[in-house]
């Protein structure tokens, strides 16, 4: 079994078919889905989605750079706590490539997710962009949170540091790219038990499928595929030890979730 351990089904052009994109996604072995949050206009929205599919789970969360739609922490919480497929907070971080919202806010924002995050008990997904520093590592010391670097497209510097502190790091269809030679060595580096996988989908259409514009769930294999020649292992055995580390995560996904 392959797990898309970070999509958006809630987006317009994935959910207004979802039924196919599931169905799709089944066909080429992917069976079990993460939809991770960005705000709170569509936070009900990917609820309703992981409560109607019993091979999906989903996370809430606030994107650093959706501060501007509000959100309110309390109210969040009792979601968490209402709704038991709710398995992470996420995604949330800090975004300096598109730097549309201050560097204030987004730290503010981020560290009322944390500490979210500790309040229920949940592992986070974090969103992080050209914003590696040691302040970055200490803040989530601080929180003392389980985490996994969703998209990673950093350095292998920062990669072995995340490392150390114990996180996961997930791989998106970037690492297929013909430019990613420098990932692609990243995700060579990174141990059988803290690697993912994931599409990101919508987005980040992962080759030889980069041509069509909607990134779908089941196009996670492709970045199995890939990640595992990386390896020098079997698509087989890269989706055992990333649908093992999905468990161990987001450990309520396990208890609850059957896979159709």
């Amino acid at each position: 079994m392959i797990i898309d351990s970070h999509c958006h089904l809630f987006y317009d052009r994935i959910y207004d078919r979802i039924d196919e994109v599931i169905d799709n996604a089944k066909a080429m072995g992917v069976e079990f889905f993460l939809s991770a949050g960005v705000n709170s206009a569509t936070m009900l929205k990917n609820i309703e989605i992981a409560e109607k599919y019993n091979n999906v789970v989903c996370a809430v969360g606030i994107h650093p750079c959706e501060y501007a739609g509000g959100y309110n922490v309390e109210e969040m919480k009792k979601l968490v706590l209402k709704y038991p497929k709710i398995v992470a907070i996420g995604e949330v971080g800090l975004e300096y490539f598109y730097d549309d919202t201050p560097r204030d806010l987004q730290w503010k924002l981020f560290e009322e997710m944390l500490q979210l995050a500790s309040d229920v008990n949940l592992p986070v997904i974090l969103h992080l962009r050209e914003c590696f520093s040691q302040d970055l590592f200490d803040i989530l010391k601080h929180f003392n949170v389980s985490a996994v670097l969703h998209c990673f497209t950093d350095t292998l510097e920062n990669a072995k540091k995340a490392l150390d502190y114990g996180y996961y790091i997930s791989f998106s269809g970037i690492v297929t790219f013909k430019k990613s030679d420098a990932l692609r060595e990243v995700s060579r580096y990174v141990p059988d038990d803290k690697i993912l996988i994931e599409t990101d989908s919508p987005y980040l259409t992962p080759e030889p499928k980069r041509k069509i514009r909607v990134n779908e769930p089941g196009f996670v294999r492709y970045v199995a595929e890939c990640v595992a020649e990386q390896r020098n292992c079997t698509v087989e055995h890269l989706a055992e030890i990333t649908t093992a580390n999905f468990f161990k995560l987001f450990k309520k996904a396990s208890d609850i979730c059957k896979v159709a």
